[in-house]
């Protein structure tokens, strides 16, 4: 009962980070956005996004799995990441998110055994984006 409790508040908590968080984007407050999403950042996962940007695919995934962090908390950067990269520029910053995104998304299904729609349909949206812009036909 504790556990599930537990992960529940877990859910709601980032589930109200990324109201606020998409609130402040829609209203345009990039400012407000930014200094809010770097404040998340380092409030719950000990970093900031200049720091996850600098990360190398296999570094970020060390980082992951060192960090252990669960399923929800795990859902939730995704979550994030996928939003701040949003309108999918074509563009260094975007691809390098987009592709850390993809490494979530990854561990949360080999490791956590976690798969939802949206995650797939933001996988797909994913590759449609480098299929249109890094297509190495």
């Amino acid at each position: 009962m504790f556990q599930r409790d537990f992960v529940m508040n877990e859910a709601r908590k980032f589930a109200l980070l990324l109201a606020k968080l998409l609130g402040l984007k829609t209203e345009g407050e990039y400012e407000d956005y930014l200094k809010y999403f770097n404040e998340v950042l380092e409030e719950e996962y000990s970093t900031e996004l200049n720091e996850l940007l600098n990360l190398d695919e296999q570094a970020f995934r060390q980082k992951l799995i060192q960090e252990a962090y669960s399923a929800e908390k795990l859902n939730a950067l995704s979550q994030m990441l996928y939003v701040f990269a949003e309108p999918f520029n074509n563009d260094n910053e975007t691809q390098t998110l987009l592709k850390k995104v993809m490494v979530i998304l990854e561990l949360l299904e080999i490791q956590h055994h976690y798969e939802s729609f949206d995650n797939i349909t933001k996988r797909n949206a994913i590759y449609q984006y480098f299929n249109t812009n890094y297509d190495r036909s």
